[in-house]
């Protein structure tokens, strides 16, 4: 079993408690783990305290007891399981990467030979979870002044909860139309411009934090937010749900994945790619370039459609013209947004 002197969630991981008895088999798991913790420190601070901090924890709590060598596939395999009994698989996967990166970085300085076989993890499908236009229409009447706001300038801006609650007015830039979300989640600032509506909501903000509350900054509108949703009937949209709106906007409205990236924030096309199939072009592109090679329908013994005949009765001149209907998680193509209804 792991020693008790491991730090607690509240310790500096620069200044790690060591029993001196166990000294010589702590040594170079907690040099790796506060290696690894300075740098994710220096990455990304809120990050870091909002959940590598409690990672590094439990990996110390688990594995703190034993040298390097002695972490093998069946010590991470029996900590895997008993994760298993309390989180869901995409929390393990992360505690897991967590623990590989230690463990790779501990290789990479010579004081690993070879890192252990990890079991497989089985994510699940990414959400992509995202409102029409209806539903956003809903969802502001349902939600009090103060939360319609912030909801829509989510909405229009791609901001993450934590991002919103931390605008200050000094990062907001009206004559230019922009406002600036600092330490981000993936450690950079990144700049956003505004639509018409967003900047209708600054208008009204001259200093301090953006949004507030009897005059205090918002920390939590958990309550209100699920309060309003339920109201909405929109039970399963979530406020991260905003911001896959954001994208899914983007997407839909012919705008490449590449700036749809930067304009969420994320450092790779990876976590975009979900939002690929709600491009207007998506398939249509590259059915045009088979049709291109101009098949004989005569070998297989079928008579070419004259100008006019089609089946289904569709009309082969439209191929780019994609028509979309609104289904649940699913928008019409539109450049324009709902404007604010007034408070009631």
């Amino acid at each position: 079993m792991p020693s008790s002197h491991c730090v607690t969630a509240k310790c500096s991981y620069s200044e790690i408690p060591v029993n001196p008895q166990h000294a010589p088999t702590l040594t170079a798991l907690v040099t790796e783990c506060t290696g690894y913790a300075e740098a994710k420190k220096r990455e990304s601070p809120n990050g870091y305290k909002g959940s590598h901090q409690y990672q590094l924890q439990m990996i110390l709590d688990e594995f703190g007891s034993y040298m390097l060598t002695e972490i093998d596939a069946k010590r991470v395999r029996d900590f895997a399981d008993k994760r298993r009994l309390k989180v869901k698989e995409a929390t393990l996967h992360r505690d897991l990467a967590v623990l590989k990166a230690i463990l790779n970085k501990a290789k990479n300085e010579g004081d690993l030979v070879k890192l252990p076989v990890f079991p497989k993890v089985k994510l699940p499908k990414g959400r992509t979870r995202w409102l029409t236009l209806a539903e956003e229409q809903r969802l502001l009447n349902a939600a009090p002044k103060r939360l319609r706001l912030l909801i829509a300038f989510a909405l229009d801006t791609g901001g993450r909860r934590s991002e919103l609650f931390k605008l200050d007015w000094r990062y907001v830039d009206l004559p230019n139309g922009r406002v600036t979300f600092i330490e981000t989640k993936n450690g950079e600032d990144r700049s956003v411009r505004l639509t018409e509506r967003a900047l209708h909501i600054l208008v009204a903000k001259n200093s301090g934090p953006v949004f507030t509350y009897n005059g205090r900054p918002l920390k939590d509108v958990k309550t209100a937010y699920d309060r309003a949703r339920k109201k909405a009937g929109l039970e399963d949209v979530r406020f991260h749900d905003l911001r896959h709106t954001f994208a899914s906007r983007l997407v839909q409205q012919g705008l490449p994945l590449y700036d749809v990236m930067h304009m969420t924030g994320h450092k790779s096309l990876t976590m975009v790619q979900r939002y690929s199939h709600l491009a207007p072009e998506f398939q249509e592109r590259a059915i045009v370039a088979l049709n291109s090679y101009g098949h004989d329908l005569g070998t297989l013994g079928l008579e070419s459609p004259k100008e006019d005949e089609t089946p289904n009765g569709q009309n082969p001149k439209v191929s780019l013209g994609v028509l979309m209907v609104e289904p649940i998680g699913i928008e019409p193509t539109t450049s324009t947004l709902p404007v604010l209804r007034s408070p009631n």
